[in-house]
């Protein structure tokens, strides 16, 4: 056997391996949109780098028909390419966004791992829906907000993460999702591309009549999300970064002479 027919060979398995895991990625681990936005093509990157080019480019460069210690030198390829997926298959499965919580006004997805660390298993998780990742409120009241708040900063613990809190999504909390909403259209108004994209959700059919746009905070990038209120659910994300859209809100001030006047903040 030649040293490219022992690679093709090597690839087409780990090919094989690999679109296994991808449908894994893709529809169970890391479905849109939290693909884009919790880390989606950093696994596809370590899959790859792993799978598809570590162990066959190996054996690319050691085999040669014939050579003493062959069979040995194959084999710890192939350990070595087992152990290096099974970590990296491992950390994704524990990374993977298993809960998108909605404390004060904006969505945080939430790593299963982190989730377990505070006895939330996937069967206590359950009870808030059958979606994956599953969409729970956080409905801290307004009286103990102050006393949680504290006591968030006091543990090092953020806010999301009270799961004495938790809700399951319902038609009650569509009211306080609505006034929540960001009034995109106005501010995009001059911001060619960012219009380009709030049009664009609109063209597609994504964002229906009754939807609110809300914040949703990654752990890489801010974006907006389109959420339907009457499924209660996100369908669709805005790449519009919603803490710049804060920023540049009016705000009424009074100023020194005791006049009200509105500014904007950005």
């Amino acid at each position: 056997m030649s040293r490219f027919k022992a690679f093709a060979i090597h690839f087409a398995i780990s090919l094989i391996i690999f679109l296994i895991l991808l449908y894994f990625i893709l529809v169970q681990w890391y479905p849109q949109p939290l693909f884009s936005t919790d880390g989606g093509w950093r696994v596809i990157r370590i899959i790859v780098g792993v799978d598809l080019v570590l162990g066959p480019f190996l054996t690319l460069i050691v085999f040669k028909s014939g050579k003493p210690g062959l069979k040995f030198d194959l084999t710890m390829i192939a350990l070595v390419q087992a152990l290096a997926l099974s970590w990296g298959v491992w950390n994704s499965y524990n990374e993977r966004p298993a809960a998108v919580i909605y404390t004060l006004d904006f969505f945080t997805p939430v790593p299963a791992y982190q989730l377990a660390e505070q006895g939330i298993t996937t069967k206590k998780l359950k009870k808030f829906g059958d979606s994956w990742p599953i969409i729970i409120y956080s409905d801290i009241p307004k009286d103990k907000f102050s006393e949680v708040l504290a006591r968030s900063m006091r543990e090092a613990k953020p806010l999301y993460l009270y799961n004495e809190y938790y809700k399951k999504f319902s038609k009650e909390q569509a009211d306080i999702l609505k006034a929540s909403s960001m009034k995109l259209e106005k501010y995009v108004e001059n911001k060619p591309e960012l219009k380009k994209l709030y049009q664009h959700s609109l063209l597609t059919g994504t964002a229906k009549s009754n939807i609110s746009y809300l914040a949703l905070h990654s752990r890489e990038k801010w974006v907006t999300t389109i959420f339907d209120l009457d499924e209660m659910k996100i369908i669709d994300t805005i790449d519009i970064d919603p803490s710049a859209y804060t920023l540049a809100q009016e705000v009424k001030v009074i100023d020194k002479e005791g006049k009200t006047r509105t500014i904007r903040t950005r």
